[in-house]
């Protein structure tokens, strides 16, 4: 069996959660002897760098604009390739436009949400993104869904015949703690947040609710974890609140993250839309108690071993972390049973469902 994947997600994301889905799965297909090859001539992402030549080609570049050109001559060699090893499968890495298959050749696409349907006015390119995705889907034979929430949206906007979509989740064991360096060192109480901030992951909402709440503030530093520096706007807020010595803005390598969740107090996520929720799994693996918003695929992969609150509603919030975040018996209670639950995400049976789905198809 012959898997070629492309490199759209790779040229486009220098570290992002789609690009380390795959690099996972991939790793995981090939311990599993999958004949794997990512074909491209440039890529900018951090996690295929460290793929071997044998399965991975093209040049890393840390940083390019994303230039058409460069597309399509990542387009072209992943064309080429396909026509010229016997390829099986072909798995679409980010709704690639132009992908050309001989008739006996499947197509794939793993689908990890629908945030430009659901929210189109939060991003100036949705139209052309979907438009795109109708494009990418006319010659797909299979879809991995990356949750039963995604599938229930991608049937509602796509109307995809349900026999043709999986749903496989995520790892969460690619984060792995060693012993803390010698310069960790935190010595205020903390809670968490971890990634991108923007729009419907509803980091503003977080910003007003804890400056509004003198318990939480006077006890606890909120640390944000990676997702670039604050924005202009960030900052304005964090100003107008008066809370620019209780946030801090770090970021890292996985070590460093695996630090902050074992030693958070709580990681919020207050997000209004997911499609999975990396996050929320990988600190399931550190014990670190969550609070999170009660969307569906929160409480899909969650198991109910979170403290849920209403992410429009900033007392709703409040009034959770006020009466919980000192209740360290309810915390050591919550965290060990999501524990026991982060144990059934791992990227090994991740791949063998993947492998399912590829045998089915051929």
């Amino acid at each position: 069996m012959k898997i070629s994947f492309n490199s759209t997600i790779f040229s486009q994301e220098k570290a992002g959660g789609i690009s380390r889905y795959f690099i996972c799965l991939i790793k995981k297909l090939i311990e599993n002897n999958i004949d794997i090859k990512v074909t491209s001539i440039l890529h900018k992402n951090i996690f295929l760098k460290t793929l071997s030549k044998k399965h991975s080609s093209g040049f890393y570049l840390s940083n390019y604009p994303l230039f058409k050109w460069v597309e399509n001559l990542n387009n072209s060699k992943f064309n080429k390739y396909n026509l010229t090893n016997q390829t099986d499968i072909i798995h679409d890495t980010y709704y690639t436009f132009g992908v050309k298959k001989l008739k006996k050749m499947k197509k794939i696409i793993t689908v990890h949400d629908l945030i430009h349907e659901k929210f189109r006015d939060f991003y100036r390119n949705s139209q052309y993104l979907i438009n795109l995705k109708k494009k990418s889907f006319e010659d797909c034979d299979h879809f991995i869904c990356v949750s039963q929430n995604t599938k229930k949206d991608l049937i509602e906007n796509y109307n995809i015949d349900k026999d043709r979509i999986s749903v496989i989740y995520h790892g969460a064991d690619h984060l792995i703690k060693k012993k803390a360096s010698m310069n960790f060192k935190i010595d205020y109480p903390f809670i968490l947040f971890v990634g991108n901030r923007e729009k419907y992951k509803n980091f503003e909402f977080l910003l007003k609710a804890y400056s509004k709440s003198k318990k939480i503030s006077s006890n606890f530093n909120l640390v944000c974890f990676g997702g670039g520096k604050f924005s202009k706007k960030e900052n304005e807020l964090i100003d107008k609140f008066y809370i620019t010595k209780k946030i801090i803005h770090v970021t890292g390598d996985d070590q460093l993250l695996c630090n902050y969740y074992s030693n958070a107090k709580a990681l919020i996520i207050p997000s209004i839309y997911e499609g999975f929720g990396l996050t929320l799994i990988e600190a399931m693996r550190f014990k670190c108690p969550i609070f999170c918003s009660n969307i569906d695929v929160f409480k899909e992969i969650s198991d109910d071993h979170v403290i849920n609150f209403d992410p429009r509603n900033e007392l709703n919030l409040i009034s959770q972390l006020e009466d919980n975040l000192f209740n360290e018996n309810k915390l050591n209670e919550i965290s060990l049973k999501a524990f026991k639950n982060s144990e059934n995400f791992t990227w090994e049976k991740s791949a063998l469902n993947t492998i399912k789905v590829y045998n089915k198809l051929i």
